[in-house]
């Protein structure tokens, strides 16, 4: 076995990989094109002010869970860090009426039932799906693409308890969720958060998240945890590269002999591990012919595979006075406003406070975001080839949704600075991010989410880690996909059988679950259990939260 791994990617899944490389004995090499690490897990400051880019919430922050072991093993999280759970999923203001759906689950269902009597038994059903999800965790033991019938089996029966959620939300969409309720304002509370085409169960679970206490956010926001990453990775023995993109890949006989830098330098190793975005690889860099099947399904049907992305401004509130805002993040209605040619009269907002050394009452911080699909991209794109008329486009908008915040809380009005504001082609610039997506594909209805291999078929020493070789991605998705991308390639997906008690072959061990899917479904069906096979990435949405997305460092 080579001993020397090159990882190609910076980001959460490219030091989780080089982490768990390191503690398997290799040595590792990481090459960013960026001058700093963390990919789109990152931050920044401007007019002395912090922009947090990533963390909405971390998944995994409970001592009693396996993804805990993976954060606390990554340097993440640790008993000494403070960890920071806010009180509610969100909240909606609206014709003085405030909506919260709060982290103590009983509390929420007291609330939403007094306004809304004539919900009960929709209301009552959705806290009842909400709290049989709080069993959900992304896997963090074996890759979902790798599992073998029993361990898939397995993964199933420990999130049996699901089963009442996934059967009365996990084929509707959004829209048809919030078609369910009578009452106005808990059909706008609803309405107002996700994409309309967004998979239901993603919202639920989203907030099963919440109730749960999975979902927190760790001290120092994103670039402590991805400077906690760093530190152990640089400890363990670990050499970071920074401002070199990979330019070339050479192949010879099925293996990778070198890659070519930007600054003309030939990088030889043993192993490579690709842990940025997988379009560029496949479509600049390498034959389409390497593309998992799966990848390549998503990427051939967009309509049914779309990216997340989004636009989104930042603000600083330029005052010490306590200005009594919301915590956390807020939605309420407001004047129309248009955004790649779709006109919206919804806002969204969140306030950055929780985290004094990144917050302090002097250096608040205002995100407002505006979810965008792969034609609002299109748009962007288009606009991008006149500079001018871009960042005019941006400015605008940024304009727009100022007066929107301060009519709504007028003691903001003249205390908001514009930070920076970030298009979808703002992540493509940063992380040659597919159609601008700060996450994975997120199904739509009536598409299968789709699990992609960390092997490379046709390639022996070139693997895959990334939040896109999972739908819906995020955090807990990326830093896994690192530590599955290591396991196979140091344990290999292969042993050895002795046939005849003389002649060695080579076979997998570990086989795709996808072959056996009826088998199994029906399987456990018969034996009384649930196995979550297609719903598993729905209901696995992200520690990182599509209403609050990515932000991007530059354009």
């Amino acid at each position: 076995m080579g001993k020397k791994v090159v990882i190609i990617g910076a980001g959460v899944s490219g030091l989780s990989a080089g982490i768990y490389a390191l503690q398997a004995g290799y040595s590792v090499e990481i090459y960013e094109k960026n001058k700093m690490p963390g990919g789109e897990c990152t931050g920044w400051n401007r007019q002395g002010y912090h922009i947090d880019n990533c963390i909405h919430f971390l998944v995994g922050c409970n001592k009693d869970e396996q993804l805990y072991k993976m954060w606390e093993n990554l340097g993440v999280i640790s008993d000494s860090l403070k960890i920071y759970r806010e009180p509610y999923f969100y909240c909606m203001s609206m014709d003085g009426i405030t909506l919260h759906l709060w982290r103590d689950l009983e509390k929420a269902r007291k609330e939403f039932l007094e306004l809304a009597p004539e919900d009960y038994k929709e209301l009552n059903l959705f806290f009842d799906c909400a709290k049989t999800l709080e069993c959900v965790k992304p896997p963090c033991d074996y890759s979902i693409a790798h599992m073998n019938p029993l361990q898939f089996i397995k993964l199933g029966m420990s999130m049996k308890d699901a089963s009442k959620a996934i059967k009365e939300y996990g084929k509707q969409s959004m829209e048809e969720f919030v078609n369910r309720f009578k009452n106005h304002y808990i059909r706008e509370m609803f309405k107002n958060y996700f994409n309309s085409k967004f998979n239901a169960l993603s919202f639920v679970a989203s907030y099963a998240f919440f109730t749960s206490n999975t979902a927190a956010i760790p001290e120092g926001g994103s670039v402590g945890l991805v400077g906690r990453m760093l530190a152990k990775f640089e400890s363990l023995g670990g050499k970071l590269h920074l401002g070199i993109k990979i330019g070339k890949i050479n192949i010879v006989d099925n293996q990778v002999v070198s890659i070519l830098g930007n600054n003309g330098e030939e990088i030889k190793s043993d192993n490579y591990i690709w842990c940025a975005d997988p379009h560029y690889l496949f479509y600049d860099l390498i034959d389409e012919k390497y593309l998992d099947k799966n990848l390549k399904y998503m990427y051939d049907n967009p309509q049914g595979y779309v990216s997340n992305t989004c636009y989104q401004v930042a603000f600083g509130i330029a005052t010490e006075e306590d200005l009594k805002l919301p915590k956390g993040s807020i939605i309420f209605p407001c004047d129309e406003y248009d955004v790649a040619g779709e006109t919206h009269n919804f806002c969204g907002m969140r306030v950055f406070d929780y985290d004094e050394t990144l917050f302090p009452m002097e250096k608040r911080v205002i995100q407002c975001n505006v979810l965008q699909n792969d034609e609002n991209y299109a748009y962007w794109f288009g606009l991008k080839n006149n500079i001018n008329l871009y960042n005019q486009e941006k400015q605008r908008l940024a304009d727009d949704l100022r007066l929107r915040i301060e009519k709504k809380y007028p003691q903001l009005e003249g205390k908001l600075i514009v930070l920076g504001t970030y298009s979808p082609v703002t992540f493509t610039t940063w992380c040659n991010a597919y159609k601008g997506g700060y996450m994975s594909f997120n199904p739509q209805k009536g598409y299968k989410n789709k699990y992609v291999k960390s092997t490379i078929k046709g390639l022996n020493n070139l693997y895959l880690a990334s939040q896109w070789i999972q739908t819906s991605g995020g955090l807990p998705i990326a830093a896994a996909s690192g530590k599955f991308a290591i396991d196979i390639m140091n344990v290999g997906i292969i042993a050895a059988i002795f046939v005849n008690n003389t002649t060695l072959i080579m076979v997998p061990v570990i086989s795709s679950a996808t072959a056996f899917a009826d088998f199994i479904s029906s399987f456990i069906c018969i034996c009384g259990f649930l196995l979550i096979t297609s719903e598993l990435a729905t209901v696995i949405v992200t520690a990182t939260s599509i209403t609050a997305p990515r932000q991007p460092m530059i354009i």
